[in-house]
């Protein structure tokens, strides 16, 4: 009895490339499989390549080399409507002149579904989301996060394989956006489709992601579960974006990372308790309530550097530092992860 063959990965990019026309490469022949049913974040500054990734997965925007495959299916050269995705974009992109209801059943007119089937349709999606009783409300009467559940079940109402969201938290007020996350990541799991979410936010793509994938310059740095890349990053790129971490250079050569809550930090006189050790002075004492943040101007291998060190609260009450104080700062050896070299 021959094994079971296993499942497709959701999306697979091969060698895909985007070139313009003066010849920059927006994204420059990234690899990348995303698992089907899971959650990942594409992850990095402004200008990296993640927007215009997902907007070619959409087919939105056009593949100067390279492969995408979903479900094993080659939809490099398809139209939009027949790839089998769906997105959500940043400005929800609604119609202010229809209700909730026909902006969720509008694709659905478009392809000719009688009213009563479409607008039924469109009404259940709408319950799904909590939005059933506003079905009748035009966008100008929704809040964000209101018009944010219309806008999902909008894409949701054309089944796709796989949903792509283009920053779609990035446009609420802080405390929304925390509440939204949370509906997303439910809503995910309750649906059982793979989300593709496009983010700058690190906190977001933690919060939210079984994988991560952060890009730079149009290359995927590192790709892994968020508990890998923020203990175990790649690169000192991938250290210094996901903040938390300091990066150090050592006398024996090459360069580590330390999480700013893993280093200690103790008066210059005092013996700094073993492992490798630098000297510096305080230049910034933040309370941030459960822990109070340090920035400390120090010397390590390399001349001098900006290090922070979180210091929980009652440790600081106990043993208060002030600034232009000398300090001693060490870490023991299994929290110094050792970063890759910069590529040439």
């Amino acid at each position: 009895m021959n094994p079971a063959a296993p499942a497709p990965y959701a999306v697979e990019l091969v060698a895909l490339t985007k070139r313009y026309a003066s010849g920059s490469a927006a994204v420059d022949g990234i690899d990348l499989r995303i698992a089907q049913g899971s959650y990942c974040c594409l992850l990095g500054p402004s200008g990296c390549g993640k927007s215009t990734t997902l907007r070619m997965i959409a087919g939105h925007e056009s593949v100067t080399s390279g492969d995408i495959l979903l479900e094993n299916r080659n939809i490099t050269r398809q139209p939009a409507a027949a790839r089998g995705t769906a997105m959500m974009f940043q400005s929800f992109a609604l119609f202010p002149h229809l209700t909730a209801l026909d902006n969720v059943a509008f694709s659905l007119k478009m392809k000719g579904v009688a009213r009563a089937e479409r607008q039924r349709r469109a009404q259940d999606l709408l319950e799904r989301v909590a939005m059933g009783h506003l079905s009748a409300r035009k966008p100008g009467e929704l809040s964000g996060g209101q018009q944010q559940r219309v806008a999902l079940a909008r894409a949701l109402i054309t089944e796709p394989r796989v949903l792509l969201l283009d920053e779609p938290l990035s446009a609420l007020d802080p405390f929304l956006r925390i509440q939204m996350r949370a509906e997303l990541r439910r809503w995910q799991k309750e649906l059982g489709l793979t989300f593709i979410h496009v983010t700058h936010s690190q906190e977001e793509a933690m919060a939210l992601a079984d994988a991560m994938v952060v890009m730079n310059n149009g290359v995927i740095e590192q790709h892994g579960a968020p508990h890998e890349v923020y203990n175990r990053p790649a690169s000192e790129f991938v250290a210094r974006f996901m903040g938390g971490h300091n990066v150090l250079r050592l006398s024996a050569g090459g360069k580590v990372a330390v999480r700013n809550d893993h280093m200690r930090i103790q008066p210059l006189a005092a013996d700094a308790g073993g492992g490798d050790g630098i000297t510096g002075t305080v230049t910034d004492v933040e309370y941030q309530g459960t822990y109070v943040l340090l920035g400390v101007d120090a010397l390590d291998a390399g001349g001098s550097t900006s290090v922070s060190v979180m210091v929980p609260e009652a440790a600081f009450d106990s043993r208060p530092f002030a600034l232009a104080e000398p300090v001693h700062l060490s870490w023991a050896a299994a929290h110094a992860h050792p970063l890759s070299a910069a590529p040439a």
